[in-house]
């Protein structure tokens, strides 16, 4: 069993993904931490074997810094970089800091537990997104690709969510009539707010009518 530790300072971010592991037969969430401290503290009383590190831990440097200390400190213990942050300078800094993996935040269920084995077994993990963004040795955001008019690309389960945040209904509502938690629908609703780089439910269903995602 694959013992894992999240660490990231958004509740509700952390239970999405601990959702996405659950039901995984070799993958377990051991240890979810909300400040540096804590995830200091409970490495030194736990065996973990991968930390899902928020890079903005609740700022870069301390992310940076918290990533040498894990590797430094606790060599078996693989680190993967889980952020909104897609800069290719940021991601080399902190895979200089030791970091085995580095996903986006939106990424899928299968990318997840795929990085996490993969690092888990003495290798690094980056997806396409990543490597092409390395390849190109240049930032690129959602927020401005957005306001150039690129729309953003959506899992099925996205576009579902979205839809059912148009016709107004409330979490419980889409968890019920999707078959998942209620859990699952925050991590979606925070991933569809990210991707098209708006700040509410408001702004969000707004700009995907503009672009035509719903009618």
């Amino acid at each position: 069993m694959i013992r894992v530790l999240i660490a990231d300072d958004h509740n509700v971010f952390v239970e999405g993904i601990e959702s996405l592991i659950s039901g995984s037969p070799d993958i377990k969430v051991t240890e979810r931490c909300f400040t540096v401290q804590s995830v200091i503290e409970r490495l030194g009383e736990t065996v973990i074997d991968v930390v899902l590190l928020d890079i903005s831990f609740p700022q870069i440097d301390d992310g940076l810094g918290l990533c040498e200390h894990i590797t430094r400190t606790y060599p078996k213990t693989k680190v993967v970089a889980l952020t909104m942050h897609d800069d290719a300078s940021l991601i080399k800094r902190i895979v200089k800091k030791g970091a085995k993996g580095y996903l986006l935040k939106n990424t899928t269920k299968t990318e997840l537990l795929q990085a996490i084995q993969t690092v888990h077994h003495e290798k690094q993990y980056f997806n396409e997104t990543i490597t092409q963004i390395l390849l190109n040795d240049g930032p690129r955001t959602r927020k401005s690709t957005a306001g150039m008019g690129v729309k953003p690309n959506l899992t099925p389960r996205e576009s579902e969510v979205l839809i059912l945040i148009a016709q107004g209904l409330t979490t419980q509502q889409m968890a019920n009539q999707l078959f998942v938690s209620a859990k699952a629908v925050e991590f979606h609703r925070s991933s569809l707010l990210m991707k098209f780089s708006v700040p509410n439910t408001a702004l969000l269903i707004k700009t995907a009518m503009e672009m035509h995602y719903i009618d």
